[in-house]
């Protein structure tokens, strides 16, 4: 049992005992004195004689932090407000005593740039939010904090409660040699699942039954293709829609990408994932990659697929104007099914999950952490990164009061060190029951936190007067019938490396275009399925052989063999 485990015990007792707020009651945030907890005091004998109290969201005295940060030419903040003074630094400042010295800011490829030139030359500001590559170069190069001491002070039991929900994991992603380097943020889970949304009208209306199994899938776009099912007369249908980067597996389900065809497969490409031996492998290489390509091959020269979407600027547009009967996305797709309903009030879609030929579910995972809070090796306060995660956690699941006053219009990449998520692992599964217990009665309404009474009262606005407001049932629609899909049992499976190695920097860009442009090649009929085997062949040839070695290696490293 490691550390972190232990303290995932202990955290699972606080998060039992708090049952209240894991129901949402908003009593864990920064600032009420309920915060402040004992903490032990070893002396120099290392005997643990007193405690001390401190309080996890504020320093003792005003603190000054330098970091640099991203914010996109876009990014909307109040008038009269700055990068270096706005309602996020404001509210970080009085509530943590931390303020922040912004000592320069730019946005995309300018950032990168001037960011990667600051890291190589050493010159790191007190705290930074970074990716997993930096995070990793950094640690290697011994000039980031061990935060293993604060966060074991420090951490909140919110904080310590999301944790909690990853089993570890996110902790873990932070640990390099045993050591706590980095506070990590926490992904929702839910994101990764990809479902297929299919028009029940057009289904009804054709007699069909729901899809589950790929060939299914076929089945339904067949039919709807040749069927007419919007009852124009003209053969303008689409079967399932598509996208030009649909032939990948991301962490993230995105809409029209191909992911839960993929899934079907037990086929993760672009991921380096375990095989049946417990080696990492290339996800793109494997066999269940080629049957998978194979599919949708033999749906793209059946005119099963949209034949333009390789081509097409919104991939929307087939959806939203009444052409495509099916696509697949994430649980949060309202917001696509709401534009659809306001074209076409009948457009009725329903979600589905399709199972692999053993009739099981396979979901390839978010990264539970793929962003970091680093604290510069010699910075005199690395608490600081605890109590800024404690503070920013509390407002951004708004269980300190005060938060309900910030205008959250405002960029969230105004916060002093940028943007990132943290919430339960299952955050939408919970929120789903909660959702459901509070209609059906189970728990009073005013016992929600703020959040949840939102979603609860337009569920309610909703029900009596069913879509005649879709921004009311846009609001919560993602937590009933989607998430309820996303509770079946699913063999979860995880990409065990997402960063870089140094044959990846020279050889990863020209390996990713033979891949994406073979790929393309077999779905649209230009070259046959085998020229995949050649592509396995070039691809180990041209270095991913020697990348698999390297990736290999790494993971061992970070698992400490």
């Amino acid at each position: 049992m490691n550390k972190w485990t232990t303290r995932i015990m202990a955290a699972s007792l606080t998060a039992l005992a708090v049952l209240t707020s894991a129901c949402g009651d908003g009593n864990q945030g920064a600032g009420n004195n309920g915060n402040k907890q004992p903490a032990p005091v070893v002396n120099d004998s290392g005997t643990k004689t007193e405690t001390e109290t401190i309080d996890p969201f504020r320093m003792p005295e005003p603190i000054e932090i330098t970091t640099f940060k991203s914010v996109s030419a876009g990014a909307k903040l109040n008038a009269g407000d700055t990068v270096e003074d706005n309602q996020y630094t404001r509210y970080m400042k009085d509530k943590s005593n931390i303020s922040f010295k912004i000592l320069w800011h730019a946005s995309g490829p300018d950032y990168d740039q001037k960011s990667k030139l600051a890291i190589a030359s050493g010159d790191l500001p007190d705290m930074l939010l970074v990716d997993e590559p930096t995070f990793l170069s950094l640690a290697e190069a011994d000039q980031i904090e061990d935060l293993s001491g604060v966060y074991e002070k420090y951490a909140s039991p919110l904080t310590q409660e999301l944790y909690a929900s990853t089993n570890n994991k996110a902790l873990d992603k932070a640990t390099y040699q045993g050591k706590l380097m980095a506070i990590p943020n926490i992904s929702v889970q839910a994101d990764a699942a990809s479902l297929l949304w299919v028009r029940k009208d057009w289904m009804d209306k054709l007699g069909l039954k729901p899809p589950a199994s790929v060939d299914d899938i076929a089945t339904i776009a067949k039919a709807f293709v040749q069927g007419d099912p919007d009852g124009n007369g003209k053969p303008d249908t689409i079967g399932l829609t598509g996208s030009d980067s649909a032939l990948s597996a991301p962490g993230k389900a995105g809409h029209h990408n191909y992911k839960g065809l993929f899934m079907a497969y037990n086929a993760y490409p672009s991921n380096w994932i375990k095989d049946g031996s417990g080696n990492i492998v290339y996800g793109s290489i494997l066999p269940e990659t080629k049957e998978a390509l194979g599919k949708l091959s033999e749906l793209y020269a059946a005119g099963l697929i949209d034949k333009e979407f390789a081509l097409r600027k919104d991939l929307n547009q087939p959806v939203i104007g009444g052409q495509a009967g099916m696509f697949f996305g994430p649980w949060w797709s309202a917001g696509l099914l709401a534009d659809t309903m306001t074209n076409d009030p009948k457009a009725d879609f329903e979600p589905y999950l399709i199972p692999d030929a053993k009739g099981e579910y396979n979901n390839l995972m978010v990264p539970v952490s793929n962003r970091f809070i680093v604290v510069k090796k010699g910075m005199k306060y690395p608490e600081a990164a605890v109590i800024y995660a404690n503070t920013f956690i509390a407002a951004q699941r708004k269980t300190d009061p005060d938060a309900l006053k910030l205008d959250f219009t405002v960029s969230s990449e105004y916060w002093p060190i940028g943007n990132a998520t943290y919430d339960y692992a299952d955050a939408v599964e919970r929120k789903s029951d909660l959702l459901s217990k509070a209609l059906s009665g189970e728990i009073k309404p005013e016992a929600l936190n703020p959040e949840m009474k939102d979603m609860y009262d337009k569920a309610v606005a909703d029900k009596a007067n069913p879509k005649a407001d879709l921004k009311l049932w846009r609001g919560y629609y993602g937590y009933t019938k989607p998430a309820e899909l996303l509770k079946q049992p699913m063999n979860r499976a995880y990409s065990e490396f997402t960063a870089t190695t140094k044959t990846m920097e020279r050889k990863w860009e020209n390996l990713q275009k033979l891949e994406k442009e073979t790929f393309l090649k077999i779905i649209m009929g230009e070259e046959p399925l085998d020229s995949f085997d050649q592509f396995v062949t070039d691809w180990k040839a041209q270095g991913g052989d020697e990348i698999t070695k390297e990736v290999q290696e790494e993971v061992g490293k970070l698992q400490g063999k």
